[in-house]
Formats: C-alpha cells, structure tokens, sequence
C-alpha cells in the first residue's frame, strides 16, 4: 500500500471531504473519493470504512456499495498495483449531501478525540510484507459487509476493524494494526452468529 506517513490525520479526512463537496445537494462516492485527492491505499481504505461505521452506513445499500468497494481496493493492495481502479456504476452511488452533515456531528468529536492516542509505533507490523496480510484481512472484513448488512449496524464491527487497520498503515502504528486484527475475530464471530442456516 506504499508508505502513508505523509497522509492525512482521521479528522482532517473527514473535514477533506465535508469541504470538498461543500454546496451540493447530492454527493457521490465519486465526489468523496475526488475530495480526498490521494491515490494511496490507507486512505483510500479508509474513506469507505468510515462512511460504513458512521450514521451514512444505515443509508438504504451503502453497506453492500462499501464492502464492494473496500475488496476491490483491498485487492489491488494485494496485487501489488500502484493505483487502484473502481468501476465507475460504485462510484455514482449518491446521496444527499445533508446526511454527510448530520454525520459529521456524531462522528467528527469522535475521530478527533480517537486520534490523540496515534501514534508511530510498533513498526514492524506496518512493513511491506504486513501489509498485504492486512489487505488480505481487509478483502474478508469486506466480504462480511453482505451478510451483515442485513442486520442494523452489523456492519459496525467489519467497518471499524477496517478503519483500525488503515489507519494504523497510514499513521504507522502498529498497535492500532493489531486492534484492527483483534476486532476482526468479532466481526467474524458476527458473521458466524447470524449467518442463515
């Protein structure tokens, strides 16, 4: 996923993309993606896990369009590509821009008091070879987005090991890489709790 230590802070991402569609009525993935103006994975795994674990994520299908769109960046990461591709009929998924305010309101206090406690540390687990065993943990959090999505804030748990895990790669810190491995055993135990049969 390429070194992220030049990326940006959970708060000032989240501020990136309240200000970068400032004035619309609607917004889509596309104009998030556009707003964050960054090719690096961290981020760009980030951005969806973040929609999904905020109140955004109880909007009609956003679980099923994240978790889509958190495997195929995650699976480039894995692939080894320099720059990710996403199809664009995910990227068109809009949606009133208000609800990313009303958003912002629950979670914005929240990601900056969170990210006083980040720090670089633990480095070894944020090393290339980690890396993409991160992505690949990333790849099966996200395959858990669909059977989860059908139970209220399931997709809680996936989302927010994910957000754990990018935001340790972007930050590099390894204790943040291991809370994210350690919240993925609760999102599988989700997915084994309710899974139909």
């Amino acid at each position: 996923m390429g070194d992220e230590r030049d990326s940006q802070s959970l708060s000032s991402v989240w501020e990136q993309l309240l200000d970068g569609t400032e004035g619309d009525e609607r917004t889509s993935l596309r104009d998030l993606f556009d707003a964050l103006g960054t090719r690096g994975y961290g981020p760009l795994l980030l951005l969806p896990a973040l929609i999904a674990a905020s109140p955004l994520g109880a909007i009609p299908g956003m679980a099923l369009i994240t978790g889509a769109l958190i495997f195929l960046i995650a699976g480039q990461a894995l692939l080894g590509q320099s720059r990710p591709w996403l199809p664009g009929w995910l990227l068109g998924f809009s949606f009133d821009r208000e609800r990313l305010a009303s958003a912002d309101e629950k979670l914005g206090p929240w990601l900056a008091w969170i990210e006083r406690f980040i720090t670089s540390r633990l480095t070894g687990l944020v090393s290339p070879p980690m890396v993409r065993v991160v992505a690949a943990v990333c790849m099966l959090l996200a395959i858990s987005f669909f059977p989860l999505a059908l139970l209220p804030f399931a997709v809680l748990a996936p989302s927010g090991a994910i957000v754990l895990l990018s935001v340790g790669l972007i930050a590099r810190d390894g204790l943040l890489v291991l809370a994210g491995l350690g919240s993925t055993l609760l999102a599988g135990y989700l997915v084994a709790a309710f899974w139909p049969g």
